[in-house]
């Protein structure tokens, strides 16, 4: 009864302890199966955390200067406070190294008499996601507040004095729409990205328009980096070897004229249009500016507002021309023979088509012409008559030469006006109508199907002025190497040639050196002190029948005697192109070339 009773008592414990075994078997299966399946992502991520990261370390965005050098967009080294959050953690939860940063900020707030910037929310969103990276507490120190913050004692732990560069404009104002915004964002995948993760990258700045944009990759530079170790919570324990340099971005050196685009703000100021100015040997801008403008230095708000208002209406806008187009038709009707120098055409103050006179400027006309008198005071009738006799079949071989309706390819990037060329296709698609005489007659002096920026009309006045070539026009000069060097250089690009004999071009020529030097010239307001002219005013009705107004134009280049520069500009609502536009083309050219010659003479912004 004992024996059994004992080998009973075995069984059960045996038994007990097989269950016990069995019930920790059991638990032990199912915290493996909750790690390795419920929670294995979890760790992987942990693990790849807890690692080696490249943190992107930012090149200098490169300069971009005047033709003489001087800066237009340069770089400056402000100075930041900011925290290494890795060095300011506390112990326990995350929420005691928050409540700590955001106290720090609050006394060096008071120190230095600034609002406290940083929240809770805020210190929170860096810790969670960038917890390797520095965090900006203060920007733009002043030698005072600099001076305050060196002197702590004892020094918050974490803590940094450390400059960030900025973009800098020396000459605030000059050459805003040509050289662009830039703003900072993430890099793009573009620009080396790949290798890393968005915890591991600080902004860069990046061109959104002009130049900025159009030589972005040039400007930025090539990145470096260095290695450092992480945790799992995402912080920084030790950089590891030797970082890799960034190499800086290149300088653009441009083809402007530092007198002629302070000049061309200058005499824009108060009015809406644009100038530009070219060199007729090369293409190479000397001046753009358009108006109204903006300073790139005082850029405040949201840049959505000032790229919505940024638009560059030297190149991208498109304006009917009106008679600043009458030299071209000159140049067909000659090329053709419709007119040759002798022929006189008697204006009686309209020409008719039909029922629909197309009336001159001077009411009661002016009588018989020739077509340099025709240029001269701008008559309408003979430019119709020589343009019917030409037709438009051998108007648009002209019109194709000089670039209308095509992209100008300089060297900045949209929009760019592409202009419209007159073309029967053109009314047949948008007006539902058959090309006719009464077209021809409106595109012979500039109106109807016909549009044109205000660089493509410096361009074909460049044509006019060279003897028959159209240059690609563009802007940067030559990029140089960090170290200066060239890395390359922009030669001159002949687009097109005007198909017209020479002696032609001549007679075109002489008739707008009437223009502005005649005493009855219709540009006579454009004579000045520093260069001789030849030139061609334009005025061109635009709007709806209850809103009509004028866009008015002038094109000269000069000086006369052996020309150099072209120069075309547009102002909306003006009266006429000869009183609102050829006094522009005055000052600006005194402005710019007696500033240039007077020793001691101010910079011509005032």
């Amino acid at each position: 009864m004992t024996s059994s009773s004992s080998s009973f008592s075995a069984s059960r414990r045996i038994h007990l302890l097989t269950g016990v075994v069995l019930v920790f078997l059991g638990l032990l299966l199912a915290r493996l199966w909750q790690v390795q399946l419920q929670q294995g992502a979890e760790h992987v991520s942990d693990i790849k955390r807890q690692s080696i990261r490249p943190i992107r370390l930012n090149p200098l965005r490169g300069r971009i200067l005047a033709r003489d050098g001087t800066p237009l967009a340069d770089r400056e080294a402000r100075l930041n406070l900011i925290f290494h959050v890795s060095e300011m953690r506390q112990a326990g939860r995350k929420r005691r190294t928050i409540g700590h940063i955001v106290k720090k900020s609050f006394e060096l707030a008071r120190m230095i008499g600034r609002p406290a910037p940083l929240t809770p929310t805020k210190a929170k969103d860096h810790l969670y996601y960038r917890p390797a990276m520095p965090l900006t507490v203060f920007k733009n120190l002043s030698d005072q507040e600099t001076a305050i913050l060196a002197e702590m004692t004892p020094p918050v732990r974490g803590m940094e004095i450390a400059p960030q560069v900025e973009r800098q404009y020396p000459l605030p104002g000059i050459a805003s729409h040509v050289l662009g915004i830039a703003a900072r964002q993430t890099p793009s995948a573009s620009l080396g990205m790949k290798e890393y993760r968005s915890p591991y990258v600080t902004l860069e700045l990046h061109g959104r328009t002009g130049l900025e944009r159009k030589y972005d990759e040039v400007l930025a530079g090539t990145a470096g980096a260095k290695l450092v170790r992480v945790n799992t919570l995402g912080y920084v324990h030790e950089v590891i070897g030797v970082p890799k340099l960034p190499v800086d971005g290149k300088d653009l050196v441009l083809t402007l004229d530092l007198g002629a685009q302070r000049a061309a703000e200058l005499v824009l100021r108060g009015h809406t249009g644009a100038l530009v100015l070219l060199d007729i040997h090369t293409g190479g801008v000397l001046a753009m500016a358009s108006s109204p403008t903006y300073d790139l230095s005082k850029m405040t708000g949201r840049l959505e507002t000032t790229l919505g208002t940024a638009l560059n209406r030297a190149v991208g806008g498109s304006y009917m021309p009106g008679s600043i187009v009458k030299p071209l038709t000159a140049l067909a009707a000659l090329e053709c023979g419709a007119i040759d120098t002798s022929t006189v055409y008697e204006c009686t103050g309209a020409y008719k088509i039909g029922k629909r006179p197309i009336r001159c400027a001077r009411r009661y006309g002016h009588g018989e012409l020739t077509v340099v008198e025709a240029l001269r005071v701008s008559c309408n009738p003979f430019f119709i008559n020589a343009g019917i006799l030409t037709g438009l079949d051998r108007l648009i071989p002209i019109y194709e030469a000089v670039g209308i309706g095509e992209n100008p390819r300089i060297d900045l990037p949209p929009p760019i006006a592409r202009g419209i060329r007159p073309n029967r296709a053109y009314v047949r698609r948008v007006w539902n109508e058959t090309w006719n005489a009464h077209n021809t007659a409106l595109v012979s002096i500039g109106q109807g199907v016909f549009t044109l920026s205000p660089l493509q009309a410096a361009m074909f006045c460049t044509a006019i002025a060279n003897g028959g070539r159209l240059y690609r026009p563009y802007l940067v000069q030559s990029i140089l190497n960090p170290d200066g060097s060239a890395w390359s250089n922009t030669a001159p690009t002949v687009e097109h040639r005007l198909p017209v004999k020479p002696a032609h071009i001549d007679t075109v020529r002489k008739g707008m050196t009437e223009v502005v030097n005649a005493t009855k010239g219709s540009g006579r307001n454009a004579r000045n002190n520093a260069i001789s002219l030849a030139g061609k005013t334009g005025t061109a009705e635009v709007g709806p029948r209850g809103n009509r107004h004028k866009n008015t134009w002038f094109i000269c280049f000069g000086p006369v005697e052996d020309p150099q520069y072209a120069f075309a500009c547009v102002i909306e609502r003006g009266e006429s192109g000869g009183k609102t536009v050829a006094p522009i083309a005055k000052r600006f050219f005194e402005q710019w070339l007696l500033d240039q010659a007077t020793p001691g003479h101010g910079s011509g912004t005032e």
